[in-house]
């Protein structure tokens, strides 16, 4: 009697100590799980304050990209803006695509409007850029109307 009340004992306790080990195991997934994510939230916040800090920086380089765009007769011209480009292109700036597509608010300023396919974009009158989805400077456009 004595042994079948051991055993009882022993799965009793084996039972115990399987629930605890599932209950210690599940909470080891949970803390791996929120690791992960708090991991890969500091990743995104880190990507956006870089990509805020590259803005400034555009921001102040777009007054001379204009300036190149304005002087493209001059020699020399095309080498200097191929440099811009790809510094830009390093950088994860890309130029607004603007001629020919819908008008977007979020990516383009309408500054004249003009006979033609309404609310399509006919002319570029300033580039505008992106850096990873956020708007630098948005195009400044000529609409149809």
């Amino acid at each position: 009697m004595d042994t079948e009340k051991d055993q009882n004992n022993l799965e009793e306790k084996l039972q115990l100590t399987e629930k605890e080990r599932d209950e210690y195991l599940d909470g080891w997934k949970r803390a791996k799980a929120e690791l992960i994510n708090a991991k890969k939230e500091w990743e995104g916040q880190s990507r956006e304050v870089v990509d805020y800090a590259k803005m400034s920086f555009i921001k102040q380089m777009l007054p001379l990209v204009d300036a190149l765009e304005a002087a493209k007769e001059t020699e020399g011209w095309q080498g200097m803006k191929k440099l811009i480009e790809d510094i830009f292109k390093k950088n994860g700036i890309l130029e607004i695509e603007a001629e020919g597509k819908e008008f977007d608010p979020a990516y383009h300023e309408a500054m004249l409007e003009s006979e033609g396919e309404e609310n399509k974009v006919i002319e570029v009158l300033q580039k505008g850029y992106i850096i990873n989805g956020l708007v630098i400077r948005p195009a400044k456009v000529k609409i149809g109307k």
